[in-house]
């Protein structure tokens, strides 16, 4: 389905791997000139290759996410290459499985830089380059902002995700009418963030019939789907909501 998004110019943050990665390339084939950030240079450049591969346009930046000047840097970067921004996605984080009794203030505070402070600062730049003109955000979340999770001890996580859907809220609020901000939940997704989370394939498997609907990992692509969806004038009437793709998780 063509969500119309040719001639805009999109960031995606954590673009190199996972959601971000898939959501880059998704928005690339509706036709966004997209701009990706994240740590590694090496990852992010194989995605930008991808994109020209399918006749897109893609550029990119290696950028410390937990850094105070990461938001400013990456809408300036992007601003630079492409002459303005139309939508941000932030899609990095970081999930420390740390039970919280071992949790360390190092894991608690980049964590939180990274999952929280990060997206405001890039939200806050983003909202400033956008101005009047608008555009639209998304803040890829989780389902551990809305419940708990025995299994993984990430409680870092849940509560920088948590944090999210707070700041989602209320930049909707007070970015409007201009700009939308909407937030998407996955539950777990197949990346390479899964990595050391019920890695027994028998057990992982007795998991996910037991707690998702589905019984089965998403897939990074079913996450850009919603995404693409949220920026384009199909979810121009959509702003300050969380939107589960998860199976069904939060269901039961």
């Amino acid at each position: 389905m063509e969500r119309g998004l040719n001639d805009k110019v999109a960031l995606v943050t954590g673009g190199g791997s996972g959601i971000g990665r898939a959501t880059a390339l998704r928005l690339a084939s509706e036709g966004a000139r997209v701009f990706i950030i994240g740590r590694h240079a090496d990852t992010l450049d194989a995605v930008v290759a991808e994109v020209a591969a399918a006749g897109g346009e893609a550029s990119c930046l290696p950028v410390d996410l937990a850094a105070t000047d990461c938001g400013e840097k990456a809408v300036d970067a992007t601003v630079a290459w492409s002459g303005r921004l139309d939508i941000l996605v932030n899609a990095a984080g970081t999930f420390p499985y740390t039970p919280v009794h071992e949790l360390s203030d190092k894991d608690w505070d980049e964590a939180l830089a990274i999952n929280l402070s990060g997206v405001m600062r890039t939200c806050r730049a983003a909202a400033r380059a956008m101005g009047e003109k608008g555009g639209a955000i998304v803040n890829i979340s989780s389902t551990n902002a809305v419940m708990g999770d025995k299994v993984s001890c990430c409680s870092a996580y849940s509560a920088a995700k948590a944090g999210q859907l707070g700041l989602t809220r209320q930049f909707a609020a007070e970015l409007g009418p201009a700009i939308r901000v909407n937030a998407v939940l996955p539950g777990p997704i197949d990346t390479p963030m899964l990595e050391g989370w019920l890695d027994d394939p028998q057990e992982r498997s007795e998991w996910m019939a037991r707690y998702i609907p589905l019984e089965r990992l998403g897939r990074p692509e079913e996450i850009a789907s919603v995404v693409a969806m949220l920026v384009s004038d199909d979810g121009g009437y959509v702003t300050g909501v969380a939107i589960p793709v998860d199976g069904g998780m939060t269901l039961v």
